[in-house]
């Protein structure tokens, strides 16, 4: 069940992912943290990145929890 989970988020993501760069000139701008060699702020900016889906995951089951 869970990859299930993970697997339709996962394409959800991709799906926006391609949008927004498809959508947006200023993409590139927004995307150099990543794209530029041995920039300071890689890491960081993938960790944050990476971290998103999880939060929204923990205010879902927050808000469930509440109810």
């Amino acid at each position: 069940m869970s990859g299930i989970v993970v697997a339709s988020a996962a394409a959800a993501i991709t799906t926006v992912a391609t949008f927004v760069v498809a959508a947006l000139p200023d993409t590139q701008a927004l995307l150099s943290p990543l794209t530029e060699g041995g920039n300071e702020y890689a890491v960081t900016t993938i960790s944050v990145l990476a971290s998103l889906p999880m939060l929204g995951i923990m205010a879902v089951f927050a808000t469930t929890a509440r109810e």
